[in-house]
């Protein structure tokens, strides 16, 4: 076959489907006090929408209702059915409301009060479980018996008017639209659109509430590396910060945008060198040399018990005594690491291209929920190893990252403490991240067979990584 052949063939070849998620609305209306369903009389359904598979849910459904039932709509949350529904195969539901509370029904639909749904009043009594437990999650968010300020129908009017408010100082004017990217009584992600630039809202609840304090200090101590904080509602966990126009690292396939986030991300780094405490303070993780000590044996201990609970090999399982000489080893490395006199920086332990804005003249990171205190070339590490696993992992490209980020840090720092440092952060930055949050520590979350799967892998990778750091050591030895 020619080229001319197989360009004409390659017309042939359909792209696979895009798996489907079907999700089944409770839409409501008028402050939930209505109920959109399909049929003016029992037995009613529920109105239905397929929207893209591990895709933002909320960004996707209202973009699908808008277009099907032209309803301009926001999602309030996924109602909780785990005493409702038992078993595999259940349907997705997910809570909604329109923003008009005088928007007609479309074609073969109906607008019905929500306490006109007797027993059987559904065709599928899971719909009628679904919405009893939805008013009984409205009606606790309500009353204040459980957090969620984002799970209350009218909560979307009640954002947009503080956020008009605290606009109106810097003399921008919402104009109505907006996007929802994320959904849930506790956590917002939303884009206003102004006169002007627009504003990104967002608001955590657990378990990152540490990334409130955390962004609005970044915010305070380092402009210019952090979206500006326009204002904050403690209340809500919430901020409102200024768009920078750019795009994210993992969205542009020019070298000098990688180059450029390694270089700002040194001196981000030596700019926080001197304010562990005021870091600290803010909530940032606890990760240096001597904090990271005393987790390595009660880290590896959990992981033993993990390894001999794995049923299947392969994969590898380690046994104790290679747990125990890996452990020695972390912790030799870790010393190691101290001799080098680096200073504790600010570091990120979910630095990905995602969480990275770049455009020609500037970078800035976002979503601060993994912050820590402790050795700063770690966080490049992370960097590295996303880079390695992208389409940009040429050689060249590589080498240039790194030695942006190297440059920085010669400017504070010997050029054999820099090299030293990036011999050990392969290992050492897989420790972290494996040992650095509260998730070894949860016997419900290590109960399940895909977190323990999980953290079994980060812990063969990092034997792994220290194999390939004691051969390095005894290749320049020789």
């Amino acid at each position: 076959m020619n080229a001319a052949t197989a360009e004409r063939g390659a017309c042939w070849v359909v792209a696979p489907p895009v798996p489907q998620d079907l999700y089944r609305i409770l839409l409501l209306r008028k402050n939930g006090s209505e109920l959109l369903v399909t049929g003016k009389r029992p037995p009613f359904t529920l109105p239905c929408v397929e929207i893209p598979k591990w895709e933002r849910v909320a960004e996707n459904m209202n973009a699908v209702v808008g277009k099907r039932f032209g309803i301009s709509s926001v999602c309030l949350f996924a109602p909780d059915l785990s005493v409702a529904t038992t078993g595999k195969g259940q349907p997705l539901y997910q809570v909604m409301e329109t923003r008009k509370a005088d928007v007609a029904a479309p074609e073969g639909t109906y607008w019905l009060p929500v306490d006109s749904f007797p027993d059987q009043s559904f065709a599928d009594a899971q719909d009628s479980r679904a919405l009893t437990n939805t008013l009984r999650q409205i009606l606790e968010f309500e009353n204040g018996e459980s957090i969620g300020a984002f799970g209350k129908p009218g909560w979307i009017e009640a954002l947009s008017s503080w956020a008009q408010h605290e606009v109106d100082l810097y003399g921008l004017c919402l104009s109505g639209e907006f996007r929802q990217l994320n959904a849930s009584p506790t956590f917002a992600l939303l884009r206003f659109e102004t006169n002007r630039s627009a504003v990104w809202f967002k608001a955590v609840g657990e378990p990152n509430l540490r990334e409130f304090p955390i962004s609005v200090t970044l915010a305070r101590l380092f402009p210019g590396f952090v979206p500006v904080v326009v204002a904050t509602h403690p209340v809500w966990h919430g901020w409102l910060t200024t768009e920078f126009t750019g795009s994210t690292l993992d969205e542009v396939t020019d070298a000098c945008a990688w180059e450029r986030a390694a270089q700002t991300l040194g001196e981000l780094q030596i700019a926080s060198v001197g304010m562990t405490d005021q870091l600290l303070e803010a909530g940032c993780r606890d990760l240096r040399v001597t904090s990271l000590l005393t987790l390595v044996d009660p880290f590896l201990e959990a992981m033993s018990r993990l390894m001999e609970r794995q049923q299947k090999t392969p994969p590898l399982v380690l046994d104790r005594d290679e747990l125990l000489t890996l452990g020695s080893r972390i912790k030799e490395a870790l010393s190691e690491l101290a001799e080098l006199g680096i200073p504790d920086t600010l570091g990120h332990l979910d630095f990905n291209p995602g969480n990275i804005l770049w455009s020609a003249d500037q970078c800035m990171f976002l979503d601060w929920a993994e912050a820590y205190v402790g050795p700063p070339f770690l966080t490049f590490e992370y960097l590295r190893t996303h880079l390695v696993r992208t389409q940009r992992e040429d050689v060249g490209l590589s080498a240039g990252v790194i030695n942006e980020y190297e440059t920085k840090w010669r400017t504070a720092l010997s050029p054999e403490v820099v090299a030293a440092a990036l011999n050990l952060a392969p290992v050492l930055a897989v420790f972290v991240y494996a040992a650095g949050t509260e998730g070894w520590r949860n016997p419900t979350l290590l109960g399940e067979p895909r977190a323990a799967g999980y953290l079994r892998s980060l812990t063969r990778r990092m034997h792994g990584e220290m194999q390939r750091l004691q051969d390095r050591s005894q290749l320049c030895c020789n």
